[in-house]
């Protein structure tokens, strides 16, 4: 355990950083989430690159500048926000084995109110400290 991940995450190349801050959000049904309070560069280049592998591209569609945005997979969004929560959420009512999981089983007012949270650190609107 390092950082409250778990070693099965770390192995899955998490990054493990013990100085990272984090803060507490509660949701309205009183459930404690843990989330870092920010994403590191690494994280969300790998957040970008779920979108970016899906895209289906030819050297003729680079050379006009065109993308067809048919070229994304259906699940790209589910995918690119399975990885947002996979490197945010830190722990769920203090638990921090499977934090993400535990967050999934939450009722649906409570997940829809942790991904506001996570959107507001995903796009800040005033510069990190």
């Amino acid at each position: 355990m390092c950082c409250g991940v778990s070693q099965n995450r770390l192995l899955n190349k998490y990054i493990c950083m013990t100085d990272r801050e984090t803060r507490m959000f509660i949701t309205p049904n009183s459930h404690q989430i843990l989330l870092h309070t920010y994403l590191t560069g690494r994280e969300a280049a790998a957040i970008k690159s779920v979108m970016l592998s899906s895209l289906k591209m030819s050297m003729s569609d680079l050379e006009s500048k065109k993308v067809d945005m048919g070229g994304f997979s259906g699940t790209m969004i589910e995918d690119q926000e399975r990885k947002t929560l996979d490197f945010l959420i830190v722990s769920v009512d203090g638990d921090t084995d499977n934090p993400v999981e535990k967050f999934l089983d939450l009722p649906s007012a409570e997940y829809d109110a942790v991904l506001l949270e996570i959107e507001k650190i995903k796009n800040p609107t005033t510069p990190e400290k």
